[in-house]
């Protein structure tokens, strides 16, 4: 009904500024147009917290991420790989698909800096999301050495739409 209100009162309302779930939420980064769209509610017997796809649109490449609770203390850390080999891996193959890995920030409209939100429909997906290093590691990839990536993204990515 809120949403109505303000759209009749003359103000638009757009998906991404409404509370969005972590699990539906969109992002994307200025200078390469890399969009990452979380994968949505996972069953517990996934045992991750959040699953995502990460697109280069202008090239067509796409990666698949995932989020885990690791290190000490227990924080959200993020694995995004590339071309991994189907079924069962060897520790070689994943380290060489594996494209970056580290830990997951979301930072708010004041500039606060947290932890991405663990999968909970209760949790609001953060304004921005932190991948440290993550331009650093592209430029190290295969994808980015054959040139299948062509601009090298940044670390940030700001919410851009939240999913149906």
């Amino acid at each position: 009904m809120a949403v109505i209100v303000m759209a009749v009162s003359g103000f638009a309302v757009s998906q991404a500024d409404a509370a969005c779930p972590q699990a539906l939420a969109v992002y994307d980064e200025a200078v390469s147009g890399a969009e990452i769209a979380f994968a949505g509610a996972l069953s517990d017997a996934d045992g991750m917290q959040h699953r995502f796809r990460l697109s280069f649109p202008g090239n067509g490449i796409t990666m698949d991420g995932v989020v885990m609770m690791a290190g000490e203390p227990d924080r959200p850390w993020g694995v995004i790989l590339h071309q991994c080999p189907e079924g069962d891996a060897t520790g070689a193959e994943i380290a060489a698909c594996t494209v970056w890995e580290g830990p997951l920030y979301v930072v708010d409209t004041t500039g606060g800096i947290g932890w991405l939100p663990v999968a909970d429909p209760e949790h609001a997906a953060g304004e921005s999301l932190l991948l440290p290093d993550f331009g650093a590691a592209v430029m190290h990839s295969q994808a980015w050495q054959s040139q299948q990536i062509t601009e090298l993204p940044g670390d940030a990515f700001r919410l851009k739409a939240c999913q149906e």
